[in-house]
């Protein structure tokens, strides 16, 4: 069974794998994401070797390669321009892995890859225009319009994390102020959470449920924060583009359930019926796999071109 390379690079970790040409992913390789290149670079080599190394059974050798990521990427496709979450400013990923692995390479943004595998095999399969949001480190938006993601006239389109929520608030891990991402993405949360309970308790994402029963109300500030930014966030992108479909994904929503539910009450009370009428909200169904499927789709493209 034909095969090609998937990565998903995202801020807390990356996973590069086998997807075959019936959706299966196979032989993954993990690896934590360091914010230092020269540790982060040889890390993500080595996992794609192992990749492109792997003989599952009856799965040919992989044809090409596709990347998701995290950030913006250049309108050439070929270089990652800025990623605040990634140790890959300015990096020409393509040239890159064409040069390492001697495939054809295709590069795509994370939250656009995930949306072309949420739209190929997800709950929401089909549905058009589809919204994907997800909550993870950062905030991944990925829009199907016409059967296709939605790239702007740059490739720059989606950045919907780094619009503002609060004038002159907190700071973003771009560097900006007020963004959505300072209050509802997981990175900003954790350290909240964390200057909110002190250094001794866990205060990872799966510790919100935890932090919540405290009652105390440090952490409810922080909790009922992003509460309303990923509330605010997602009714604004169902009023701007209308979608048939939405769906919500990302650790925070898995580690914190009760999250999607507030989200989806809060744009049916808020957006008008015109938006809401028709539409749908679905559970993230390829989950964690679902930018591997979007990348692969997209290397199977350049593989075909090539």
């Amino acid at each position: 069974m034909k095969s090609v390379i998937a990565a998903d690079l995202g801020g807390t970790k990356c996973r590069v794998a086998l997807v075959t040409e019936d959706q299966r992913v196979v032989a993954a390789q993990r690896i934590n994401t360091s914010r230092d290149r020269a540790v982060f670079l040889p890390a993500l080599d080595a996992a794609f070797a192992a990749a492109l190394l792997a003989r599952p059974d009856g799965v040919e050798a992989p044809s090409a390669v596709g990347v998701g990521t995290a950030g913006v990427i250049t309108a050439d496709g070929l270089t990652i321009e800025r990623a605040p979450n990634l140790p890959l400013d300015q990096f020409a990923m393509v040239r890159h892995l064409r040069e390492t692995l001697g495939l054809p390479a295709a590069l795509m943004n994370d939250g656009r890859a995930c949306a072309m595998g949420e739209y190929a095999v997800g709950d929401a399969r089909g549905a058009d225009p589809l919204l994907c949001l997800f909550f993870g480190t950062g905030i991944g938006i990925g829009l199907i319009v016409g059967g296709r993601p939605h790239a702007g006239a740059d490739n720059a389109a989606g950045e919907i994390g780094h619009t503002i929520f609060v004038p002159g608030g907190r700071t973003c891990p771009c560097g900006g102020l007020g963004h959505f991402e300072a209050y509802c993405g997981g990175r900003a949360i954790q350290e909240r959470l964390r200057d909110a309970l002190g250094p001794s308790p866990d205060a990872s994402m799966w510790s919100l449920a935890n932090a919540l029963a405290t009652g105390r109300g440090e952490a409810r500030v922080v909790v009922e924060d992003a509460v309303m930014a990923a509330a605010v966030c997602t009714a604004n992108a169902c009023t701007l583009f209308n979608p048939r479909a939405v769906v919500l994904g990302g650790g925070v929503v898995e580690a914190w359930p009760e999250l999607a539910a507030r989200i989806e009450a809060f744009v049916r009370a808020q957006c008008s019926p015109a938006i809401t009428r028709k539409l749908r909200f679905c559970d993230s169904k390829a989950g964690s796999d679902a930018i591997l499927l979007g990348a692969a789709a997209a290397a199977r493209d350049v593989g075909l071109r090539a």
